[in-house]
């Protein structure tokens, strides 16, 4: 234990002598140790955010889709794509098992919404009651769309707490009328905060109304946008799948061989969207922290090969007062390993750092894990072997008589 503490210190001290090499490493180090830390936390931050929005939007969830497309639609290209309808749903509903739950939607985006002297641009959705349970939306704060409000077409509506913010700011919405394109609502409820959703949609910026009056009263004659199924057992998804598929088929009598006029979204689905939007980032990063560590492990064996050259007299004067050669070896070493830590702890705050930066810009979630510095400790020491066992060799294996008689 002595020896190992009295090695350590003479590191810290040839360290502090040649602060300019050291710097060198420490930065090589740093830079490398920044783009691995960022890696892992953006990783650990995409993999959490993609499961919660699996947990959110629903592990037991199909969203049935018109177009070939399943996250676009209508489908692009000379196939026309056939509407989803009501008649769909019920036909599903009729003909599928392993269904706890269906629900038709329709929607349209950048609708102008106003209120007194305020307007905003929203997502208006016509949708039943039963869609709210589905999709997990509920009202903290009055009421959502009921049955009683389907079967009269009641002027009644839902609104996010985006567009509760941009016309109502800190006033009490419920009981207030609002225009969605000129046509009177009456605020019945304010949804709960849901955030972003796996395609980077904001979920607060959308005003729900029932299905009946979005078909009557707004929107005449519009197809629905999709259809949302739960099921009931999710071992049974891929079946349920299947026979949705052989259903709207039938429905849209769609010939043997041609392709679907639907889309599917599955949460497999959204996992794979939700890894898309920092997939590339993460490649990115990962590619700048191997380049980066590289090349620092190249700069540490040329900077210990230099101070192997610069301290031939020290390695000779430790020889012949009886140094071995393994006393040598191992103060070399550890000079290395000490470098390579200081850099890595250095690229570490650095790169808790960026990937704070990172999450508040919205360009990729991240998390800062623990899993960042066990990787950064254990890089930087394997750095420090493969790259310092030669010079901390050539050191160890210097002749004491020749150098002294140099």
């Amino acid at each position: 234990m002595t020896r190992i503490i009295r090695i350590i210190k003479e590191s810290f001290r040839m360290v502090s002598n040649n602060r300019l090499r050291g710097f060198i490493v420490i930065l090589g180090i740093a830079i490398g140790v920044t783009s691995l830390t960022m890696t892992v936390c953006v990783s650990v931050g995409v993999y959490e955010k993609v499961m919660d929005t699996v947990n959110k939007q629903g592990p037991d969830l199909i969203q049935i889709r018109p177009g070939s497309d399943k996250f676009n639609s209508p489908a692009s290209g000379s196939r026309e794509a056939v509407s989803l309808t009501e008649e769909d749903s019920e036909a599903i509903r009729q003909h599928v098992g392993n269904i706890d739950s269906i629900s038709p939607v329709k929607d349209k985006k950048e609708i102008q919404v106003k209120y007194e002297d305020k307007n905003t641009v929203t997502r208006v959705f016509g949708v039943t009651p039963i869609w709210g349970r589905v999709r997990d939306f509920n009202a903290i704060r009055g009421s959502f769309i009921t049955e009683e409000d389907i079967a009269s077409a009641a002027r009644v509506c839902v609104i996010g707490q985006i567009v509760k913010k941009n016309l109502f700011g800190e006033q009490d919405p419920i009981g207030q009328t609002i225009q969605i394109m000129d046509v009177p609502f009456t605020v019945k409820g304010e949804l709960e905060s849901k955030g972003t959703g796996a395609e980077g949609r904001d979920r607060d910026d959308r005003i729900i109304t029932p299905i009946t009056t979005y078909s009557m009263r707004v929107f005449r004659d519009t197809p629905l946008s999709q259809i949302v199924v739960k099921v009931e057992d999710t071992d049974k998804l891929p079946k349920t799948i299947e026979d949705v598929q052989t259903v709207l088929r039938e429905q849209h009598k769609i010939a043997t061989g041609e392709p679907d006029d639907f889309a599917l979204r599955t949460p497999q689905d959204l996992i794979d969207m939700a890894y898309g939007t920092s997939r590339t980032l993460i490649k990115v990063l990962t590619l700048i922290a191997g380049i980066t560590l590289l090349i620092a492990g190249i700069v540490i064996m040329n900077i210990m090969l230099a101070s192997v050259s610069a301290r031939k007299s020290e390695i000779g004067i430790r020889r012949a007062l009886g140094a071995r050669k393994n006393d040598i070896l191992s103060q070399f070493m550890m000079e290395c390993i000490l470098l390579s830590l200081m850099g890595g702890i250095l690229g570490t705050i650095l790169g808790y750092c960026g990937s704070i930066i990172l999450s508040s810009m919205n360009v990729a979630a991240s998390n800062l894990t623990p899993l960042a510095f066990a990787g950064a400790i254990v890089s930087c020491s394997l750095i420090a072997v493969i790259f310092g066992i030669y010079p901390a060799r050539k050191a160890a294996n210097q002749n004491p008589v020749d150098i002294l008689r140099g």
